[in-house]
């Protein structure tokens, strides 16, 4: 199996000061779309294992692909890889082999921190810091975890969370499970958390104009229902749109205009920023992801990536390694 990484965060000097890891000077931000897959059924019994971590650039290409990863489905298409475009690093978390890993833009690992067991991951983009849905896999009894540049666990908090996403405009994260909580990232301090599933709500993601934010809530059993909802910067809810039978796994906002779009299995559906309805295209979707540039998104099938446009032309496409069950994204931006 390959190696992990963790990248840049908070150095603490001789002195015991803390300080940002620096971003690189007068180096042009690259673009692109970051996926983990699942290629490889087995997760267990084996000497190697064949899960890869693919960078695509914005025409489709790979930039890289590497293999030796070990994951496994699981309840929703989390962040499970992140984007540092400052630092030039991309981040990796594998749920079987519980290790959250860093590597370069050109596909080399530079860190690796063993022992990590986590859903999903996200940036700090002002310390390089990574932030983890920690835990075990079960439901409640997870926290969040940060890691600085070195790879030493700097905080714990006892948030239990799913997914995670960073919201620019307020400099918090915004993490999911049962409750919705949104948490600075300077101090950790929770600015409010509120419930919002019976079950779990396993995909959220940011709307950056206005630092509103998007949730996909999955049923299982009971009164509860599949359905996105959409609150404010203050945790007031804001739009609700249901989706019956169809349950989203993924969830990834336009920074054009605050479209959402879900992934249902099925299809990938479009839903304005007030929640209604725009478009629906049938395509066996793991995962989406809108391009960084906005208007085009990234639809993960079990055998391809394809980049669609919001009328769903097919533009480009990439196939995996090998058959995939599961999918998880990022746009390096």
């Amino acid at each position: 199996m390959s190696r992990t990484t963790v990248f840049l965060a908070l150095t603490v000097l001789m002195t015991g000061t803390a300080v940002a890891a620096p971003i690189p000077k007068g180096v042009a931000r690259a673009k692109g779309i970051l996926i983990l897959d699942d290629c490889d059924p087995g997760y267990k019994g084996q000497d190697e294992y064949h899960d890869n971590l693919t960078l695509l650039d914005p025409a489709g290409n790979s930039t890289f692909r590497l293999s030796g990863f070990n994951n496994c489905e699981s309840i929703g298409s989390t962040r499970a890889v992140a984007a540092d475009g400052g630092r030039k690093c991309v981040w990796a978390i594998e749920n079987v082999a519980k290790r959250l890993r860093r590597f370069s833009l050109d596909g080399r690992e530079t860190l690796e921190i063993p022992g990590v067991k986590g859903s999903a991951i996200a940036v700090d983009p002002a310390t390089g810091n990574v932030w983890v849905s920690a835990g075990t896999g079960t439901l409640g009894k997870g926290h969040v975890a940060v890691y600085d540049d070195r790879g030493r666990e700097v905080a714990t908090y006892p948030i239990t969370s799913w997914d995670i996403a960073y919201d620019g405009s307020a400099k918090a994260f915004w993490v999911v499970e049962r409750n919705l909580t949104k948490v600075s990232a300077e101090t950790g301090k929770v600015i409010f958390s509120i419930p919002v599933a019976q079950w779990c709500a396993v995909s959220v993601d940011v709307d950056r104009r206005d630092g509103s934010a998007w949730a996909a809530v999955r049923a299982n059993g009971g009164a509860e229902t599949n359905h996105l909802v959409k609150f404010d910067a203050k945790g007031l809810e804001l739009a609700r749109v249901e989706l019956g039978n169809r349950s989203a796994i993924r969830v990834s906002v336009d920074p054009l205009d605050g479209s959402v779009w879900a992934a249902c299995g099925g299809a990938v559906r479009k839903y304005s920023a007030d929640g209604k309805f725009q478009a629906s295209h049938a395509v066996s979707a793991l995962a989406v992801q809108v391009d960084p540039a906005g208007g085009d998104v990234w639809v993960a099938t079990p055998t391809e990536i394809q980049r669609m446009t919001a009328e769903g032309k097919v533009k480009a496409r990439l196939s995996h390694a090998g058959k995939t069950g599961q999918v998880w994204m990022a746009a390096l931006e």
